[in-house]
């Protein structure tokens, strides 16, 4: 069952020294995320739809390189130390396998973050929603058409929308940007690691 806590709490789990296994706080991080995308809604409280156009082109094609190798750690899964192995080797081994586990939620954390980008950037794309001609003339219809010409509160209500999917726009996109050079960041490590632990094990025979 896909489950959209675990997945954002295993990933926020994998934020730690690899050799001291020292927990890295994200709140900073965060602090930093919420304030330079407040200030990038306010000062550019727009973007075209060509840019919106490619993010979307963009995310799903990130989409498919992370779901490429999702598959490949499901199809290559880690093996237990073989017996009368050293301790530390033994120690580098269960790392290892750890990082191989907690890539996976990396992934997933990634395309979840992704889809819902693609979600607000498709949202953002929507064309304001107006009231069909063959309605305007009932009087219900009419009234409501003249008080949203007349009244403030339409704009006000528009504008905070705008503005919260527009924050919102630019938090999913500065995290999609973290997100996928992490991935692509511990991919490349966990394989590093793997090779050398590959090397270690020739060297020894």
């Amino acid at each position: 069952m896909f489950n959209v806590r675990r997945i954002v709490r295993n990933n926020d789990a994998t934020f730690y020294d690899f050799n001291s296994r020292e927990r890295k706080s994200q709140a900073p991080r965060y602090v930093v995320v919420c304030a330079v995308s407040i200030i990038a809604a306010i000062v550019c409280p727009k973007v075209s739809d060509n840019l919106l156009a490619g993010v979307l082109a963009v995310q799903s094609i990130l989409l498919g390189f992370t779901v490429n190798v999702m598959f490949f750690l499901l199809g290559n899964r880690e093996k237990e130390t073989p017996e009368g192995t050293s301790i530390e080797a033994k120690l580098r081994s269960k790392r290892l396998r750890d990082l191989y586990h907690e890539l996976f939620y990396n992934v997933s954390y990634f395309n979840l973050i992704a889809v819902t980008s693609i979600i607000v950037a498709t949202g953002l794309l929507l064309p304001t929603p107006e009231v069909p001609g063959f309605l305007r003339d009932l009087q219900p219809v009419e009234a409501y058409v003249n008080w949203l010409g007349t009244s403030k509160l339409p704009t006000l209500v528009s504008a905070i929308v705008r503005g919260g999917a527009m924050f919102a726009f630019y938090v999913i996109s500065i995290e999609v940007v973290f997100t996928i050079a992490r991935v692509i960041g511990r991919t490349s490590f966990y394989f590093e690691r793997k090779m050398g632990e590959v090397r270690s094990a020739t060297d020894h025979q």
